[in-house]
């Protein structure tokens, strides 16, 4: 197993995790999961410094406003 799926699954039931799929669930009740997912991942690519996916999902579930 790669390092990334350990790493995963280490986490799995963490407070990371379930907070990442808490916002999941938000922003599919509000149909807007697309759009909230891409904006995440591109404050991540332009982030100057290394950023959780969970951060990056904060950030972008507050600019849209969910």
């Amino acid at each position: 197993m790669d390092k990334f799926k350990k790493d995963f699954l280490e986490k799995v039931g963490s407070r990371e995790i379930m907070k990442i799929s808490n916002i999941l669930d938000k922003i599919k009740n509000q149909e807007k999961i697309v759009e909230v997912v891409y904006y995440a991942l591109l404050v991540m690519s332009k982030s100057k410094e290394k950023m959780s996916p969970l951060l990056a999902l904060q950030i972008a579930e507050e600019d849209w406003d969910m």
